[in-house]
């Protein structure tokens, strides 16, 4: 990891207090996984960015390093979205899971956060206003719809004033995960409103820490 990310999640962390915190071993390179927390103390979320919106790199967390790797296809190549780049910022929240014996994909709550492009590693305070429901290959696979705090987008704090300042931003992601896949295993289902969206969080949060506990 570049130095200066690993500075500016360490800085993060301890501003966001120990909330949640998982405990890491390894004082040089957090965890992004395990040693972020999923909520900050005025109740916004952290979303770490894995792809950057406007690139077609498919980027992920490992869930054994808690680091962000180039999903490998095979020994010597790398995934490549073969369709438009991706039209927001992509990333998950940490400390949260998906189960599969829940029906979930096994992997963190993703999410899109909207506005200007963000680097790659970087830790996002975000306010989430919608989750666009979906399953992919037959496990719930939902996309929460996030805002950073520190936005020019001031005014939009739910989907209805996403819709009114930014008409057609829903329908975009909608139609982008529905054909980014050579196939048809998308099924978007429905998109609900920010209390909705916090409750699916909270409970895949509670999953995470249950795990984590056994």
């Amino acid at each position: 990891m570049k130095p200066f990310y690993t500075a500016l999640i360490i800085i993060i962390l301890n501003a966001c207090g120990d909330l949640g915190r998982v405990e890491s071993t390894d004082t040089e390179t957090p965890n992004l996984l395990h040693d972020v927390v999923a909520f900050t103390t005025d109740s916004m979320v952290n979303v770490v960015i894995e792809i950057p919106a406007g690139t077609n790199q498919k980027w992920e967390v490992d869930k054994e390093t808690g680091q962000i790797e180039w999903e490998r296809i095979t020994s010597d190549s790398f995934r490549v979205v073969n369709y438009l780049a991706y039209p927001a910022n992509y990333g998950f929240v940490p400390q949260t899971l998906l189960r599969e014996d829940k029906g979930g994909d096994g992997d963190p709550v993703d999410v899109f956060v909207l506005g200007e492009h963000i680097e790659r590693g970087s830790i996002v305070t975000c306010r989430i206003i919608g989750l666009i429901e979906m399953t992919d290959s037959g496990q719930g696979d939902g996309k929460l719809i996030a805002l950073p705090v520190q936005s020019t987008w001031e005014e939009v704090n739910s989907l209805e004033a996403l819709n009114h300042h930014y008409p057609g931003v829903l329908d975009i992601l909608q139609t982008w995960l529905s054909n980014n896949k050579v196939d048809d295993r998308v099924i978007i289902q429905s998109v609900i409103n920010e209390e909705e969206a916090i409750r699916y969080l909270k409970a895949a949060h509670n999953d995470y820490i249950d795990l984590k506990t056994k």
